[in-house]
């Protein structure tokens, strides 16, 4: 079967190379959801109100971020992302509003927090709601004040600084359940953007593997590597629960593995955890009838998924006849 050159394939700004890529053209895709972003990061981008991005993990919420930073007049001062999720309750007081020397044992010297740090640019605060009560409190007096004061000092600092701020979570629930300020959350959705799931922009599926096979040749050193429509066709019909991330991710490694610099079907399968789960023993005369019952649930749960729980689509899908398919999910225990 024909492999798809990478360097031959039609896509956005051809004339950019990836790792050229600012502001909006870093933001790959066609999408009627992916172009609607594009144009309200462009309208949002030369304001000074908050953003706060949603949507699943692997979406590219802080690639957003950094779109919005250097589509605005700050794109010459510092963006800096800072991942609450990692950062303890001991250490992230200090790490965002920065401490004098004494604060505490260890605090050997004066420390910039990254808000001071980030003056006259931007702060992308991923993972918000991990946020404690305690550092809410302080982010929150900073919304309102736009100072800070460092751990230990009584002297305050004003900083110029954008809050750009990302969740996967349901900010509302968590609000419903006292884990998050609901006057906070107000603060910083002044703006509020969605990121969609890579599931629901299908069609963008091969311009992020040509953009991620181009981007990630010259890091692998690999030149003239292509993919085989069919290859192409088993990623863009993938649930990709990862999302962007993890489709790159799988290219990358892809793209290690293969002997050849046609990428094939073959090799995603080798690759992908839900083809690993049919293993030799499993699909041993032994085991062939279970093997092949397993895998029709699984392959007939897929269908249903991609047909979004319309049952004469998904029999349609699988070239049988409604009552059939009726049977197999009795039969399999498929709600």
């Amino acid at each position: 079967m024909q492999g798809i050159n990478v360097t031959s394939t039609i896509m956005e700004n051809t004339t950019t190379m990836p790792q050229e890529r600012a502001g909006i053209d870093r933001i790959i895709g066609n999408n009627k959801a992916i172009v609607s972003l594009k144009n309200k990061i462009k309208q949002i981008a030369g304001s000074k109100a908050t953003v706060m991005i949603l949507g699943e993990s692997g979406t590219g919420k802080e690639l957003i971020a950094r779109a919005i930073h250097e589509e605005s007049q700050r794109k010459n001062n510092q963006f800096i992302p800072v991942d609450c999720s990692t950062l303890t309750e001991t250490i992230i007081e200090s790490e965002l509003f920065g401490h004098i020397k004494g604060a505490f044992t260890g605090a050997d010297k004066n420390k910039k927090g990254l808000f001071e740090e980030a003056h006259g640019g931007t702060i992308f605060l991923d993972e918000i709601g991990n946020l404690k009560p305690q550092i809410q409190s302080k982010l929150l007096r900073f919304l309102q004040e736009r100072e800070i004061k460092p751990v230990g000092s009584s002297k305050i600092v004003k900083v110029d600084v954008r809050i750009i701020s990302a969740t996967n979570i349901h900010v509302e629930e968590e609000i419903a359940q006292g884990n998050f300020r609901q006057d906070l959350y107000y603060r910083l959705s002044a703006i509020e953007l969605h990121v969609p799931p890579l599931r629901d922009r299908r069609d963008d599926i091969p311009l992020l593997v040509h953009h991620f096979m181009t981007m990630l040749a010259s890091d692998l050193n690999i030149s003239n590597m292509s993919i085989r429509e069919d290859a192409l066709e088993l990623l863009v019909n993938r649930e990709w629960k990862g999302n962007v991330r993890e489709l790159q991710n799988v290219i990358q490694h892809a793209m290690i593995v293969s002997e050849s610099k046609i990428l094939s079907k073959d090799i995603f399968m080798q690759i992908l955890p839900e083809y690993k789960e049919c293993s030799s023993q499993e699909l041993s005369p032994l085991n062939l009838a279970r093997a092949v019952e397993e895998f029709e649930k699984k392959h007939i749960l897929y269908v249903l998924s991609l047909a979004q729980d319309n049952k004469s689509k998904a029999a349609k899908m699988l070239g049988i006849s409604r009552s059939v398919l009726y049977e197999k999910m009795k039969k399999y225990s498929i709600q």
